[in-house]
């Protein structure tokens, strides 16, 4: 009776132990691992005056373009814990809708900014590897990422002064249509108004 108790006691603690390895695993995976993506605090789609009672971005930047609304926000101040300090976010919205989010580089005349691959190694972790050469800091040009219900472009392409124009942007198929259509209405409009 006593070896069969001793036995007991033995495979109780065996089972505790591996509970114990168990949870210490997951803790030790999960935060390894749990780098996420940053959270907009707006997700695409939602109405402009619910995207107003969120209260954290200011007023939108005046535009030319009836219907079409730009709010700016350093990347910071949304995503405190993604280290994407001299990045911009900009909330696109078309008739009240949020059809796009971009980050920007805030690049000057030096490239600052794209030099330090904030945004390039912010959209590999987040939405996908791609090929960037031997070098990544060489890289230009653009790559789609294509994931579940949202499509995400990742650019960087040097402007005529050598400023590179690096950014990401985020959209769905069914928005980014709006956008584009609405986009050609615009330049359609202005070669009429010009002629």
């Amino acid at each position: 009776m006593v070896h069969r108790d001793k036995l007991l006691a033995k495979v109780k603690y065996n089972e505790f132990m591996k509970l114990i390895i168990k949870t210490i695993l997951i803790f030790i995976l999960t935060t390894t691992f749990s780098y996420s993506a940053c959270n907009f605090k707006a997700n695409l789609g939602i109405k402009r005056s619910d995207f107003e009672k969120k209260n954290f971005a200011g007023a939108p930047m005046p535009l030319d373009y009836p219907g079409l609304n730009f709010y700016g926000i350093l990347a910071e101040d949304v995503c405190p814990d993604q280290n994407l300090k001299d990045i911009a976010i900009e909330y696109k919205f078309l008739n009240e809708e949020l059809v796009a989010i971009n980050l920007i580089a805030l690049n000057d005349y030096t490239n600052s900014v794209s030099e330090k691959l904030t945004l390039m190694n912010y959209v590999k972790k987040n939405y996908g590897q791609f090929d960037t050469t031997q070098n990544p800091k060489s890289y230009t040009g653009y790559e789609v990422i294509e994931k579940a219900n949202q499509f995400v472009v990742y650019q960087r392409i040097p402007n005529n002064e050598g400023v590179i124009d690096e950014q990401i942007y985020i959209s769905t198929s069914k928005l980014d249509n709006k956008l584009m259509k609405y986009m050609q209405n615009m330049e359609m409009q202005t070669i009429k108004d010009s002629e």
